[in-house]
């Protein structure tokens, strides 16, 4: 009897112990359960909050224009063009001018130029002066000038002084263009007989300027 009641007694403690681990755990579980709905539905509240402050995407963020491409001068409109040029020589007459040109291979590549009345050698024109000035150069020196073309009647004409100062002349976005009078006339026919020449933009500027003011009495050179 004594034994049976022993046992009963540890029966009793067990459940007692079992009942509270339950009660606990109860306690845990449905604080857990709370702090997870608090925590969710502060997150909603959140997110609704940021639904409302968010700008509703409009046409210009959502949909870009196509881009057009350029079909005339390049976007240098400035009426004031200054370039440099690399200058040899300069002669009243155009016999002292030819003849600096014939006197060495490396002038194969100058032009000649006609302003205010006289003779001048270039081998080069930019619209950066660093690029045809030669520190301690005895041989040539930069000649700063301007090109007038507001005598011209032709759009093309008005226009060169801003293809001049293209980086790259035979890239102009003429290929898609309808506007044939944009084109100076032998533009492109000029570029490829020059690029035979030389390749170096510098030197295709400076042929194409001795080559159009040799023709049109409208363009003008000023220092």
């Amino acid at each position: 009897m004594v034994a049976l009641k022993e046992k009963r007694g540890d029966g009793m403690r067990f459940s007692k112990k079992f009942s509270k681990f339950s009660y606990t755990l109860a306690i845990l579980h449905g604080f857990l359960i709370g702090a997870v709905s608090i925590g969710l539905f502060a997150i909603m509240i959140q997110w609704q909050d940021l639904a409302v402050e968010a700008p509703a995407p409009t046409a210009t963020d959502t949909e870009k224009p196509e881009k057009m491409e350029s079909v005339d001068a390049p976007a240098n409109t400035a009426a004031d063009n200054q370039f440099y040029a690399k200058q040899y020589g300069v002669f009243t007459g155009a016999e002292g001018a030819s003849a600096l040109l014939q006197s060495t291979p490396a002038m194969k590549t100058a032009a000649l130029i006609m302003a205010e009345g006289q003779y001048y050698v270039w081998s080069e024109a930019s619209v950066v002066e660093s690029d045809v000035k030669i520190v301690g150069s005895t041989d040539s020196f930069s000649k700063p000038f301007k090109i007038n073309a507001s005598a011209c009647k032709e759009q093309a004409l008005q226009k060169l002084p801003i293809y001049l100062t293209h980086p790259d002349p035979s890239k102009f976005n003429f290929e898609s263009t309808k506007n044939t009078g944009a084109i100076p006339k032998d533009w492109e026919t000029n570029i490829t007989a020059i690029s035979t020449l030389s390749k170096e933009v510098n030197v295709i500027r400076v042929q194409l300027l001795s080559h159009y003011l040799s023709q049109n009495n409208c363009l003008k050179i000023e220092f």
